[in-house]
């Protein structure tokens, strides 16, 4: 008998804990993900814009800047962002000047369509340097409304994230195809929600999977480089915006000077 609870407390009872605290886990990362009102963060995107065939002028350089509100620089009280923050800094080095098609609430569906486009190919052929956003959207808007049980939600979060591995696959693709050349700097996903406990620690460790899932796939593509962010926002609300989502301008500066200490000598 008494070999019986032993096995019980050694072997079964770990396992319940792992299951409950998994539930636990999933209830909180899917309300974080949904915001408090019950929302997905982040918005349906527009349809892309449309662009005309621009040619680069003679002696100077093009930014070319893709993706969703991050790479908007949504949040930026000042507007910047991290694009024109670098893009100050490449101009110390030359001439240069930018196109910035980032859409609020764009996942990277969205890019990869847009990018598609012979206009946006023809940006892409002539540009000298890429940053590039997607993934969070993909992230919080994995779960619809009225979702059901939280080991449902985290399957739509692994079928989000297979997803995300295929658009990154084929807009970096597309991308190099375009322009074999131009470096492409894709930017990390962080935890806006970075609290103290447990089920913190595990929804950190999903956007951490995420992060690992975007490095492994762009690694054998030439020139792409994935900035990490992750530790840049873990537990420093004092960086993000009012919405308490999107960088402030001290985030988007921190984001540029990572992005800034990638580029070529």
């Amino acid at each position: 008998m008494s070999s019986r609870i032993t096995r019980f407390w050694l072997w079964y009872a770990p396992a319940f804990l792992a299951v409950a605290a998994a539930l636990v886990f999933g209830t909180g990362f899917v309300l974080a993900l949904r915001g408090s009102l019950g929302e997905p963060l982040g918005t349906t995107p527009p349809a892309p814009r449309q662009t005309t065939n621009v040619a680069k002028a003679p002696g100077r350089k093009l930014l070319l800047v893709l993706g969703d509100s991050l790479a908007k620089g949504t949040g930026d009280e000042t507007g910047r962002g991290f694009a024109l923050d670098v893009l100050e800094s490449l101009r110390r080095r030359a001439p240069t000047d930018v196109v910035n098609l980032a859409v609020n609430g764009a996942e990277s569906a969205d890019v990869r369509a847009l990018i598609s486009s012979p206009n946006v190919r023809a940006l892409t052929a002539n540009a000298d340097w890429i940053l590039l956003s997607a993934g969070g959207n993909d992230l919080s808007h994995a779960v619809p409304r009225g979702f059901g049980t939280p080991v449902a939600a985290l399957e739509d979060v692994g079928k989000a994230r297979a997803q995300l591995v295929a658009n990154i696959r084929e807009t970096l693709t597309q991308l190099r195809d375009a322009n074999p050349h131009a470096p492409i700097y894709w930017i990390g996903l962080y935890d806006p929600f970075g609290e103290a406990g447990p089920a913190a620690r595990a929804g950190a460790s999903v956007i951490l999977s995420w992060n690992t899932a975007v490095a492994e796939t762009s690694f054998p593509f030439r020139d792409v480089f994935v900035v990490p962010t992750f530790d840049l926002f873990y537990g420093r609300a004092d960086r993000l915006a009012a919405d308490r989502f999107h960088p402030n301008r001290s985030g988007y500066q921190l984001i540029a000077q990572r992005i800034e200490q990638l580029l070529p000598g």
